[in-house]
């Protein structure tokens, strides 16, 4: 099929998705409407389905229920991700559930998959297990690793394990870092031993640790604040990694999109030189969830059309591999 016709075919499927997705808006009240403001097609790198888990707003996540909310804010495609750590959600969200899931809109949902890396220390002791787990998600379309959220220093000799086989395999790993998940320093010292050992590897950070870091001058309790407010402090270790090591990507859900606004002027800044390795995201998984920063942020920043692209789309294909 040619890259125009399966386009078409995408077009056609989100005017049909769209018009039924505002029609079951209006009458549940349950769909977040307001689309985005920009015209640029987006491909969100951090997503989730969801189990039913408790109360009437909390009902699951289905993939026809996603595809319905990404129509309406003009997404196009989106990394799903799976969640699989005890720590990481308040129950697990399996890798097998992400891929059946995605398998029903397979030009539309990208599935990841992950590996609790506590797993590497009882079952999976080799690395050529490890690496022969990650090939079978592979086969079964996957493109990434995460999301990556287990109660472990970053560089934990188990993590280091799981990303020399990512490297080897060619997933690039999403991870969420703060005091309680891949645990870092002031500086991201650990993070930077990995992209030092793993230079092959691509690294994609997300959470209230990754983007306090944007800022300089941190105290280790400053990387749990996940919205800190006012000027960003020079020597922030975000600038500094991205450029010496042009295989670590940002995600801009959750905390992302706060962080660039929280200071605009260094926010366009921060962008333009970054261009390149910053990926747009939501971080969708909660039909409670209506308020995104992300769908109004390159407005509120003035971002070039160029950038905008770069960020919204480009990236996340080119770093997936996708055609």
């Amino acid at each position: 099929m040619s890259v125009h016709k399966a386009r078409a075919i995408i077009n056609r499927r989100r005017f049909l998705s769209t018009t039924a997705a505002a029609l079951a808006a209006s009458r549940t009240g349950k769909l977040a409407a307001g689309p985005d403001s920009s015209a640029t097609q987006l491909f969100d790198i951090h997503v989730h389905l969801a189990h039913a888990w408790y109360g009437t707003e909390r009902g699951p996540l289905t993939a026809d229920m996603l595809i319905r909310w990404m129509d309406v804010h003009n997404i196009e495609q989106a990394a799903v991700l799976p969640l699989v750590s005890p720590e990481a959600f308040w129950y697990p969200i399996s890798t097998d559930t992400v891929i059946k899931e995605s398998r029903h809109y397979p030009d539309r949902l990208i599935p990841f998959c992950c590996i609790d890396p506590r797993t590497l220390a009882t079952h999976l002791t080799t690395h050529v297990q490890v690496v022969d787990m990650l090939k079978r998600y592979q086969d079964a379309g996957v493109r990434g690793f995460g999301e990556h959220k287990a109660l472990l220093p970053i560089d934990d000799p188990l993590n280091m394990k799981l990303y020399a086989a990512c490297e080897e395999v060619g997933f690039p790993v999403l991870f969420h870092l703060d005091n309680r998940a891949n645990m870092d320093k002031p500086g991201l010292p650990g993070l930077e031993s990995i992209l030092q050992t793993h230079p092959n590897l691509k690294m994609i950070g997300h959470g209230k640790g990754w983007w306090a870091s944007i800022a300089g001058n941190l105290r280790q309790e400053d990387l749990h604040v996940g919205y800190p407010k006012g000027k960003i402090a020079p020597g922030g270790a975000l600038d500094r990694l991205m450029k010496q090591y042009p295989n670590l990507y940002g995600d801009l859900s959750s905390s992302g999109a706060h962080a660039l606004l929280r200071d605009p002027e260094f926010g366009v800044a921060f962008v333009k030189r970054n261009r390149r390795q910053l990926l747009f995201g939501t971080d969708y998984y909660d039909l409670t969830q209506k308020d995104f920063l992300q769908f109004s942020l390159f407005q509120q920043l003035s971002i070039g059309e160029d950038d905008r692209k770069a960020v919204c789309w480009n990236n996340a294909r080119q770093l997936l591999q996708l055609k």
